[in-house]
């Protein structure tokens, strides 16, 4: 019987790769199997072992260190990461939540529409906590707000003059 082919090795494997960094019991699986094969075949090593699976020696050598140090394979599974904690506790950002519906003037900033650099200020006169602008309406839309631009309007327009204009007027279009 003669070896079957695989169009699109490299996307293949790319996809493959991709789904096993995505999906947390699939790398489990994907570090299983590396352990698996190690283990079966004597012959291979963490190098050859890498080179199959897309990682490096070191990476193979690190999964059968912690096999060993624990003897358990439950020690191969990822473990959550907390990263960075956030500068608001989660009840300052639901009382900011209600602040928000307020106009600023109501709270001492001097603004007549909350946008990232008032809530920044009143962040940081409130809670001492300093946010940049951008961070601030990042955190506008966390905290389930949309930005709405007012649209200016030309004070007495002449409305024949406006409707004439406009792209959609029955009468401007070509036929």
């Amino acid at each position: 019987m003669h070896r079957l082919i695989i169009n699109d090795t490299s996307g293949i494997k790319e996809k493959i790769q991709s789904y096993f960094s995505r999906n947390e019991e699939a790398r489990f699986i994907h570090r299983l199997h590396g352990i698996l094969l190690f283990a079966d075949k004597e012959e291979e090593s963490c190098e050859s072992i890498g080179i199959l699976f897309g990682n490096s020696p070191r990476t193979i050598s690190n999964w059968i260190k912690r096999i060993n140090a624990t003897g358990d394979i439950e020690s191969l599974r990822s473990k959550k990461q907390p990263g960075r904690p956030p500068r608001l506790r989660e009840d300052q950002r639901l009382e900011l939540r209600t602040v928000l519906q307020d106009p600023p003037e109501k709270h001492g900033i001097t603004s007549n529409i909350w946008d990232g650099k008032s809530l920044s200020a009143y962040i940081e006169s409130h809670y001492g906590v300093t946010m940049k602008t951008r961070t601030c309406q990042r955190l506008f839309h966390q905290l389930g707000f949309t930005l709405k631009r007012a649209r200016p309007v030309v004070s007495r327009a002449d409305e024949e003059k406006k409707a004439e204009s406009k792209k959609t007027s029955g009468e401007n279009r070509k036929q």
